[in-house]
């Protein structure tokens, strides 16, 4: 069955358009990746992290605020999901934080000449944290980076082996042995 419909698109709201192209695409067999990213629909309780570090309850209005936490990252279907956010957040910003105070400045040069190294997971066995050399004059998005074995150890130590397993790589530990 082809069917065809005009639809005058001037007539429906910002909403009703978003919900029309989703139902087109349904129909026409696309899936579009961009529908993988949920956005609350309008009435719809999301969560968000205020300034306060709390996680918030609040309705989709789809006004200026809404859609500005929305950009940058800050919508979450539950509160667990907010929660869980803040401490991926929090651990990043330890290590940052590690690498700022313990990296040697003569070392940090991406020149080709210094060794840099960052902290990985192993994935096959989803149990230790290794640190993995990088040498080349390119840098990866989002890697805190660490001018020495030890001082990348040292983070690992002080922010603790489970946290960063957990909040960085997603791998399920069930008590912080800080190892």
């Amino acid at each position: 069955m082809n069917e065809q419909i005009t639809v005058n698109l001037n007539n429906l709201t910002e909403e009703e358009r978003e919900q029309f192209k989703t139902l087109v695409d349904k129909g026409r067999g696309k899936s579009s990746r961009e529908s993988c990213v949920w956005k609350p629909k309008k009435g719809e309780v999301y969560y968000y992290i205020n300034d306060c570090n709390v996680s918030i309850a609040d309705f989709w209005n789809n006004v200026y605020v809404d859609k500005d936490r929305w950009k940058i990252g800050n919508i979450f279907k539950t509160e667990k999901e907010a929660d869980f956010a803040k401490e991926k957040a929090k651990v990043k910003r330890e290590l940052e934080r590690y690498a700022l105070e313990h990296n040697d400045s003569e070392k940090e040069a991406w020149d080709g000449n210094n060794f840099h190294f960052e902290i990985a997971c192993g994935y096959l066995s989803k149990e230790c944290i290794c640190v993995s050399t990088n040498t080349g004059p390119y840098r990866g998005e989002s890697i805190t980076y660490f001018t020495s074995k030890e001082i990348a150890e040292g983070a690992i130590k002080s922010v603790g082996k489970d946290r960063i397993l957990k909040y960085l790589f997603g791998v399920d530990c069930e008590e912080e042995t800080n190892d």
